[in-house]
């Protein structure tokens, strides 16, 4: 169906894996204006700086997702690597006809980002399903409360979002340094 969107939106809850912490201490994010994206998969197929701006724009000025009230949080820089393995689930979802955070072979987002090199403290996931475009689906993402919450998850410092077909993930990611 054209324009029909379908959302995962489980957070943090033992059944669901799309947010997960290695350790409690995450480094607080200042505010600050959003950095070019200088670090990209070729093989996706977004206008990154348009999601960026989106995303940073909502962050910056703070929302509310369903009851709950978020604060405005700083901004978040795009990282190649989470774009990668957003683009290679998107795919994986595509060719093998599942919309899930965990896949057939039962890896979840952070054994995903772990395979690829990115070394996280923190991570989250928002998957969506649709024909639309980058507005579109941070706007669904958005109406979604659990989505929201991730989005506006002040732990997170960088994002990376892949789109294959009419699968879209979102992966967002603190590394240890």
């Amino acid at each position: 169906m054209t324009g029909f969107l379908r959302f995962v939106a489980l957070i943090c809850l033992p059944l669901s894996v799309i947010c997960c912490t290695k350790d409690a201490t995450n480094t607080p994010i200042t505010p600050g204006d959003t950095a070019p994206v200088t670090d990209s998969f070729p093989e996706n197929k977004v206008d990154r700086t348009a999601l960026l701006r989106l995303v940073n724009g909502l962050r910056s000025r703070g929302c509310t997702c369903g009851d709950t009230k978020m604060p405005p949080v700083g901004p978040l820089t795009w990282n190649g690597t989470l774009e990668k393995a957003a683009w290679l689930h998107s795919k994986d979802m595509n060719d093998q006809q599942y919309f899930d955070h965990i896949a057939p072979n039962g890896s979840n987002p952070g054994q995903r980002l772990d395979a690829l090199g990115y070394r996280w403290t923190t991570y989250g996931e928002n998957i969506a399903t649709g024909t639309f475009d980058e507005q579109n689906v941070i706007l669904g993402w958005l109406s979604s409360p659990k989505h929201c919450q991730n989005m506006m998850g002040a732990s997170f410092h960088e994002l990376g979002i892949g789109k294959y077909e009419k699968y879209w993930t979102m992966e967002l990611g603190t590394t240890s340094k």
